[in-house]
């Protein structure tokens, strides 16, 4: 049975925000982005978050989608996805400044339905 509006947590982990509904940038302070900007200026794109349209394969029962520099992932379904289920899936790296780690959050139609670590600890 879904229970699709309950808000569940894996291994210790939030879900990852929908950011193609809330954007990049609320919820984090300009102090500390100036901060690690200063002390770092010359790094580069360490950190990824990301929304990517997710595919369904019904024989396998595995939801399927691409993050880039992680490329093609695969996670078990864990509901039934119904003939023409909108699946999106927001990632987003863990770690201060090196990733430790890739958690990713599976929306159906708008409600999450997995999120965990599929790469790496978070």
């Amino acid at each position: 049975m879904c229970k699709c509006n309950e808000t569940k947590q894996s291994h210790g982990t939030a879900l990852v925000p929908d950011f193609s509904a809330r954007g990049f940038t609320q919820g984090t302070t300009t102090t500390s982005m100036e901060a690690a900007h200063a002390q770092l200026k010359d790094l580069r794109a360490m950190q990824l978050s990301v929304c990517v349209g997710a595919s369904y394969n019904p024989s396998t029962n595995k939801i399927c989608f691409t993050i880039p520099i992680y490329g093609d992932l695969c996670v078990t379904s864990p509901v039934p996805i119904p003939v023409g289920g909108d699946l999106k899936a927001c990632a987003e790296t863990c770690g201060s400044f090196i990733p430790t780690g890739l958690k990713v959050t599976i929306y159906l139609n708008g409600n999450p339905i997995f999120s965990g670590t599929i790469i790496g600890f978070c």
